[in-house]
């Protein structure tokens, strides 16, 4: 047999099989509609009968006289009830039955027409509608009947074998034009594996540096203290603050750490419900009024702004924009929050500063971990650099994106923008340890960019 001979085969089965469902399917339709036309006709002869007095429960009747032909037959029918009184109603039903019968005649003999229509001219577009599997089917005959090189396997396959997977250059090369496509592909996908590879060596670089500076800096000063503490009070004093002020920051870049850790393994629990990213931004307002008054602190969250997420999460996503905010703004400057519904409809909270702005080339990593715009910076101003990457995990967890414009010497406004009007994806369900753990480092994780 043929291909065409078996596509028109298999587009005839198709065919007869959907004008039989056509046939059941008129069917039944015909059946409830004549069912709903009697029933329809009886209800309203009864209600114009009895009038108030109607009740579903009654005697109902039908006679007919035999008169020859089913058209003539049904003209003789009478459809009799009874009244409240005892009595007895009759309602000549002939008159409508023809009707109805003529009415289905013509009904019939549209969906007879309708059949034929699609048994004929039904197989041409059921056809059509096959081509794409047809050619789909020619192809992969075609590519069953072409000879493949042997040799270009084991090409393949040596060049393969000659990769490093620890060299960041290492590219796969076979040198035929044939596998170029091949190449490409393997060597795009091994680019974007060996860029994750440098991003987690630099960010155990960057983590082991910032432990090890802290630990330093506290070996330093117990030595002093073992050598000169008990006799000078002010190596006492000198060394104590230092000691209680590197433990806090290693507490601090430990916490941010773990927080990491606990959202890319899928331990941390957000809990998404309904709230006001207007309230959300008044209370960090006045939280922020109390904790640093060195700043100028605006608000402008009149009107409610509804979203979905985590009301924990989120405020910890403004304080860490809040704190970076004041950590590069001058003492007296104003720090503005806000919270609005954007153009698009789309709930959204900001933090803006008059500070010393980010320059074009740190703009495309102030989300990165451990990066500092500023290489001069030191450890007691720039924080632990973990912290916009926290605020950045965070939103990316909400379905959320940011908006960042930032002028140098000017200052800086982040937006934070949450999809509107829908629920979030749970996270994973964990453990009741788990889970406590996770309130706890919400509450701790403390901020830096």
């Amino acid at each position: 047999m043929t291909e065409t001979k078996r596509m028109t085969s298999i587009s005839r089965r198709i065919n007869t099989a959907f004008v039989w469902r056509m046939l059941w399917a008129m069917v039944w339709i015909d059946i409830i509609v004549i069912l709903l036309a009697i029933t329809g006709w009886c209800y309203s002869t009864e209600k114009s009968a009895l009038g108030s007095n109607w009740e579903p429960i009654i005697h109902r009747s039908v006679e007919w006289n035999d008169a020859g032909s089913f058209n003539q037959s049904l003209g003789t029918v009478v459809y009799l009830f009874d009244d409240t009184l005892g009595g007895s109603v009759q309602a000549e039903a002939g008159v409508y039955l023809q009707s109805l019968y003529r009415l289905m005649q013509a009904l019939g003999a549209v969906e007879v027409l309708m059949l034929l229509g699609q048994f004929f001219g039904g197989k041409r577009q059921t056809r059509r509608l096959l081509n794409p599997l047809q050619k789909m089917a020619d192809t992969a005959e075609e590519l069953s009947h072409v000879q493949f090189d042997e040799q270009k396997y084991h090409d393949l396959e040596d060049a393969i074998a000659k990769i490093s997977p620890t060299t960041p250059e290492a590219k796969l090369q076979t040198g035929d034009r044939e596998l170029q496509g091949l190449e490409t592909a393997v060597n795009n996908l091994m680019g974007r594996m060996h860029e994750g590879y440098r991003q987690q060596i630099r960010f155990v670089s960057d983590a082991s540096h910032e432990l090890r500076t802290p630990i330093s800096v506290i070996q330093g000063y117990a030595d002093m203290l073992a050598r000169w503490g008990s006799k000078d009070e002010k190596v006492l004093s000198e060394s104590i603050s230092a000691i209680r002020t590197e433990s806090q920051h290693m507490q601090k870049l430990v916490e941010q750490l773990l927080f990491l850790a606990r959202g890319e393994a899928g331990r941390m629990q957000m809990t998404a419900v309904p709230l006001d990213l207007a309230e959300m931004m008044r209370e960090v307002h006045e939280e922020y009024e109390m904790i640093n008054a060195g700043h100028e602190w605006r608000v402008l969250a009149d009107t409610p702004v509804p979203a979905f997420g985590d009301a924990g999460m989120l405020k910890q996503t403004v304080r860490i924009l809040a704190d970076n905010a004041a950590k590069f703004s001058k003492e007296g400057d104003p720090i503005t929050l806000r919270a609005f519904i954007d153009e698009e409809g789309v709930p959204c909270f900001s933090v803006q500063d008059n500070g010393s702005g980010i320059s074009t080339k740190d703009m495309p990593h102030i989300f990165e971990r451990f990066y500092r715009a500023d290489p001069a910076r030191t450890r007691q101003s720039g924080g632990t650099g973990l912290g916009l990457s926290i605020a950045k995990w965070i939103v990316d967890k909400h379905e959320g994106y940011f908006r960042v414009l930032s002028h140098e010497g000017l200052g800086t406004r982040i937006e934070v923008a949450l999809p509107k009007g829908r629920p979030l994806a749970q996270a994973a369900p964990q453990s009741n340890a788990d889970a406590q753990d996770n309130a706890k480092q919400s509450q701790k994780v403390a901020t830096g960019r």
